[in-house]
């Protein structure tokens, strides 16, 4: 189960690549290219967390086994 959040967090990180990479091609401007590499930054951290978080809540359940 542990492998299957980490491949989220995985895609969320291509996808925030990707949508970084496109923000930053395409923006008109400075308030643009912010809102996109937000929107990038999240798509990469959001997934990460949740994956950590699950990992730890793994671990501890096996620590107390």
């Amino acid at each position: 189960m542990q492998k299957t959040w980490w491949f989220i967090s995985l895609v969320g990180s291509a996808t925030g690549l990707v949508t970084l990479i496109g923000t930053l091609g395409g923006a008109n401007g400075a308030p643009q290219e912010a809102a996109g590499a937000a929107i990038a930054v999240a798509f990469a951290v959001i997934p990460y967390c949740f994956a950590r978080a699950m990992s730890e809540m793994e671990s501890k359940d096996s620590d107390t086994k």
